[in-house]
């Protein structure tokens, strides 16, 4: 197995397979040679996977009696991929992803614009955060619902100083629809603009339950800046506050003392830990217009995903008893969700040491983790063990190295797919 320099090409991971057999598999040694024993008459369609080449596929035909060498095999350089990602200045990228927020409605009829499924939004301008305060107030249905509340109030007489007929039904209106304004405005909007934090809950889309529901609780108590880094929550307890007073101007004198204390602080963090947490496990189900790609941006290598090895090196003649690293190289591609996030022919490496001789040899393993990106997934012997474990293995076609298949040993998020 050569480059198309004649230099030697090891470790490429070498598969063969007839129709209706189960495929072989094993990788090419320092000099780039590889071998398959006992290989019965016939057809066989044979792939040669190395990093840094295109793949490689061939037919090869074996004749019962005969054992020929196989032609030299030249690998090809994997065509160099151009890739200019084009990005938007971060005020286009948001109003860009502002316009998306914008149409998003829970049962396609109730607002939901400050929310982003963008686990990297960019952050909003001043002008932008006021657009989304904007357009949720003069919203149909805000106003529509505004005089359903102002009515029924009527209906039961709420705020009795207000009095009846059109008169008392324009105070409730004007009320309530001032306690909308005010509360996105001044309770969302202003504050947020000037301590420069963000309006918008941010959606986690990995993790399991309990870590979902506890970031939900949390973010109660923080928001994001617009510098990216998380922070405590002043926007919300001082526009919340502020909210509360400016009621008083409009409010009749008996019925301000219960407002302040819905405005209180701690009911403050109550409501918006209620809120995320329908947020982040009930209104996504039931939006419109929400990203499909949300929960794919950055892939998650679940705990216990099988990943196919084999060993680089001879380890016939590793000295029983002492660790020794060992490079492995990937024999299969691993899939997240349909996305291949590790090609066959990446790297792994770990400690592995044995006892016993080569023909009953006990192997195991410390440290073993396969290097995706940037990232490096640790790896396990069995799905439901932790720690050090007995490897189930065998050799590769009488070559000294050995094929395993390891687990993933815990929840690993890659980078961002795009």
């Amino acid at each position: 197995m050569i480059d198309p320099s004649g230099s030697v090409v090891a470790s490429a991971v070498v598969n063969l397979q007839r129709s209706g057999s189960a495929e072989r598999t094993t990788i090419t040694d320092r000099s780039g040679s590889l071998h398959f024993s006992g290989v019965d008459a016939g057809t066989y369609n044979l792939t040669v996977i190395a990093l840094g080449f295109s793949e490689y596929k061939s037919s090869v035909t074996v004749v019962s009696g005969e054992n020929p060498p196989l032609p030299p095999i030249t690998l090809v350089v994997a065509p160099a991929i151009s890739q200019m990602n084009v990005t938007l200045p971060p005020h286009e990228l948001a109003a860009a992803q502002v316009h998306q927020e914008e149409k998003q409605r829970v049962l396609g009829v109730f607002p939901n614009f400050f929310v982003t499924y963008q686990s990297n939004a960019a952050p909003l301008t001043a002008a932008q955060k006021f657009q989304l305060g904007w357009r949720e107030i003069i919203d149909p249905e805000v106003l529509i619902s505004t005089g359903l509340i102002a009515g029924i109030e009527q209906a039961r007489n709420s705020y009795p100083e207000f009095g009846q007929g059109s008169e008392g039904f324009g105070k409730r209106l004007g009320a309530a629809y001032a306690d909308r304004v005010s509360g996105v405005f001044i309770g969302h909007v202003v504050t947020h603009a000037i301590f420069h934090q963000d309006p918008r809950y941010f959606y986690k889309s990995t993790g399991a339950f309990r870590s979902r529901f506890l970031y939900a609780v949390g973010t109660a108590f923080v928001r994001k800046g617009d510098n990216g880094h998380w922070q405590p929550d002043y926007s919300d307890v001082i526009g919340g506050l502020a909210s509360g007073e400016i009621s008083t101007l409009y409010y009749p004198a008996s019925s301000r003392m219960g407002l302040r204390l819905f405005h209180s602080v701690l009911l403050g963090f109550g409501g918006r830990a209620a809120s995320h947490l329908l947020q982040q496990f009930v209104y996504r189900s039931f939006s419109t217009h929400v990203p499909k790609f949300a929960s794919r941006l950055q892939p998650v290598v679940p705990k216990g995903l099988p990943v196919s090895l084999i060993s680089v090196q001879d380890l016939r003649s590793t000295t029983p008893q002492t660790p020794r690293t060992v490079t492995f190289i990937l024999a299969k591609d691993i899939s997240v969700d349909g996305v291949i996030v590790a090609k066959a022919g990446a790297h792994a490496s770990g400690q592995v040491s044995y006892s016993g001789s080569a023909a009953a040899m006990h192997l195991s393993l410390e440290d073993v983790s396969l290097q995706i990106g940037n990232i490096e997934v640790p790896l396990r012997s069995s799905p439901g063990k932790n720690g050090t474990a007995a490897l189930d293995f065998h050799w590769v076609e009488d070559t000294g190295r050995i094929a395993v298949v390891l687990y993933s040993a815990r929840n690993v998020t890659l980078a961002p797919v795009h």
